[in-house]
């Protein structure tokens, strides 16, 4: 599983902030392309960081962002319990 992290970052480069995003991903491809999207809507300049293999973006405030996809623990078990799938017939 993978996950969106937006990094806001201070007028260093530095991270300020660290938030993130929801869902979780099954495929790391489809959390880097919902990672772009996300870039795209804050209503900036955007592009990809290649160094950081990700994405970066400003917001019409001139604030900064990066936006990180890292992978997470597997949820599954949580995920069947919440569904009500913990029950075997």
């Amino acid at each position: 599983m993978f996950q969106i992290v937006r990094l806001a970052l201070d007028d260093n480069g530095e991270v300020s902030a660290r938030r993130p995003l929801q869902p979780l991903f099954e495929l790391r491809e489809d959390a880097m392309a919902m990672a772009e999207f996300d870039a795209s809507r804050l209503s900036g300049d955007y592009g990809c960081d290649d160094e950081r293999d990700g994405w970066w973006a400003t917001d019409a405030g001139g604030r900064k962002y990066r936006f990180v996809v890292e992978p997470v623990a597997d949820v599954t078990p949580w995920r069947e319990l919440a569904l009500g799938r913990h029950c075997r017939a």
